[in-house]
């Protein structure tokens, strides 16, 4: 380092350095000189066949810089396992002590500080490093050491953390803000589905980040291999679930549903193997997902051949995607990329922000037919009303002229000798006839359901009683047809006319009790008046009971009235 200029400026110390296997540095005991130089960045498990997976070793390197390097650091970055640091004698940075067994090594904390000012001319940098605990897949030194000038790696860190936690909140806020959209708007499942993939997308950004170190340093390292493997196994079921929703024709296949849920045994093994088994597996799993996303992007294909709305843009972003991910999971394996380092936080970024667009095309056009479909209700609803004036005009005229003429017809008869019991046949024979007719018209000056003519009255007659406040009125009506729902009405307003009139406590009972619908009016105390129920009334009671197919109960005593009504829907 006498050699270069540290002002502003930071270099990785990436080059070959002295390795010692199965031995750890100590400042009593010293370093045990091996004579092995080996690559750095680099993991042990592709220096020699002799070096075990799982393992411990110490590494060293010499430094020597000029008096006027005052400003001269070293960055220590983040490495798997448990990892101590020394400038010769003096330990700067330990997460754990280190172990030459599973039982002797013991995680701790990582330190916040990872940038050490170089305070002598010569200086040696050992770093042990024991793989015992954590990814034992990946002992050795991953990433870079770095040194320069204290101040630009400083600038180094701030810039890499304020990045993160930029990137970690503008996928949490996308997420949150399709998230209210689907709320507002719950005819889609596309943006609940989009919303839960950014909350993944931005938990796995934080797993992955060095923001993760600064705010739970004390966080096992086994916990947070679950964590990102937990991740990284959600994300194909997540991008299944929004394309299934997208184009259900091409993803909603019994066999491709199948496919995706074997996905699940992976999700299920984050929580139930032990942490060897767990990265053993994981292992495994880095080959799998390339083989699910090539199943996505063929149905994907196909969606495009047939010329499904967006399908080929989303395709296409889909494939950008992929290869980004490939480049991750063969860096996960063998070390190697073939585009930029961590390509896939970035097109993962990409992805959300371009589909995201997507779906708002696809609100933009649900709106637009929204607005469609308003239009042509508008005018449907209006033609309705006009056809309403209509048939209540016409109802008006011909209940005028059938009132006219049916109550002519019944004065006539009334005026004869009323011993004649066939025009006392007749007379009651038109009054029946009076009562349907006014049925009908009824009906069609009805603009309701059927809950309007049945449940709806009897709240109404409740609030004007206060009696009857204890009363149950269950929603029952669709059971019958709408001339029967007439019918309960009418037998309802003749059995209060009965019965209601009395100042003791009174209920009404209206649902379902077993297979039948059962009307029930109970009222007690002595009657106001002392009139008795008039035959006209029961007459009409009887009469339309027979129409409906019941059978009803009618009791009216002086201290007590009840009158029950069962019929079959």
């Amino acid at each position: 380092m006498s050699t270069v200029s540290p002002w502003g400026e930071i270099y990785p110390l990436k080059g070959d350095w002295e390795f010692s296997w199965k031995n750890l540095y100590s400042p009593n005991t010293g370093y045990v000189e091996s004579g092995q130089y080996f690559p750095v960045p680099g993991i042990w498990r592709d220096y020699s066949p002799e070096f075990t997976w799982q393992g411990h070793g110490s590494y060293r390197l010499k430094i020597h810089k000029t008096p006027e390097q005052k400003n001269l650091a070293i960055y220590v970055p983040r490495i798997p396992g448990v990892y101590s640091v020394y400038f010769g004698k003096r330990m700067i940075f330990a997460n754990g002590i280190n172990g030459t067994n599973r039982a002797d090594t013991e995680f701790l904390a990582h330190p916040n500080a990872q940038i050490y000012l170089l305070d002598s001319l010569d200086t040696e940098l050992f770093v042990n490093v024991s793989n015992y605990k954590g990814n034992f897949l990946k002992g050795g030194i991953r990433n870079p050491f770095l040194i320069g000038d204290i101040d630009a790696l400083k600038s180094k860190v701030v810039q890499e953390l304020i990045w993160e936690t930029l990137l970690v909140a503008i996928i949490f806020s996308v997420g949150l803000y399709h998230l209210i959209f689907f709320a507002s708007y719950r005819k889609d499942l596309v943006p609940l589905f989009f919303s839960l993939f950014c909350f993944l997308v931005a938990f796995y950004s934080f797993v992955t980040s060095g923001l993760q170190y600064f705010l739970t340093p004390e966080l096992s390292l086994d916990l947070r291999i679950r964590m990102e493997y937990f991740c990284e196994a959600c994300l194909v079921p997540a991008v299944y679930m929004i394309l299934k929703t997208m184009y259900p024709k091409q993803f909603g296949a019994r066999w491709m549903t199948i496919l995706m849920s074997s996905m699940f045994i992976f999700i299920l093994s984050v929580f139930v193997l032990g942490e060897e088994e767990l990265i053993y597996l994981y292992s495994f799993f880095m080959h799998v997902p390339p083989f699910y996303t090539l199943v996505l992007l063929a149905a994907l294909g196909y969606a495009w051949w047939q010329k499904e709305d967006r399908a080929r843009t989303v395709f296409l972003s889909g494939m950008i995607l992929a290869v980004s991910m490939v480049n991750d999971v063969i860096w996960g394996l063998y070390e190697v990329y073939f585009l930029i380092p961590y390509s896939f936080p970035a097109a993962l970024v990409g992805f959300i922000a371009f589909n995201s667009y997507i779906i708002s095309l696809r609100f933009t056009k649900d709106l637009e037919k929204a607005e469609t479909f308003a239009e042509l209700q508008s005018k449907y609803n209006e033609q309705l009303r006009l056809n309403a004036e209509e048939k209540a005009k016409f109802a008006t005229l011909v209940d005028q002229s059938v009132d006219k003429g049916f109550h002519s017809l019944i004065n006539q008869l009334e005026s004869k000798e009323s011993s004649d019991k066939s025009l006392v046949k007749l007379k009651n024979e038109l009054n029946q006839t009076l009562s349907g007719v006014r049925d009908i018209l009824d009906l069609m000056h009805h603009q309701g359901g059927k809950e309007e003519l049945v449940e709806e009255e009897m709240r109404k007659f409740v609030l004007k009683n206060p009696l009857f406040s204890h009363s149950e009125i269950q929603k029952v009506s669709q059971y019958l047809r709408i001339d029967e729902c007439l019918q309960v009405q009418r037998i309802f307003s003749e059995a209060v006319k009965i019965g209601a009139r009395r100042s003791g406590e009174s209920k009404i009972f209206w649902g379902k009790e077993g297979d039948s619908i059962l009307l029930r009016i109970e009222t007690t105390g002595p009657a106001e008046t002392k009139e008795e129920p008039s035959s006209l009334i029961e007459a009409d009671l009887k009469l339309r009971t027979e129409k409906l197919g019941a059978r009803f109960f009618l009791l009216s005593e002086p201290g007590k009235f009840e009158f029950e009504l069962r019929l079959r829907p």
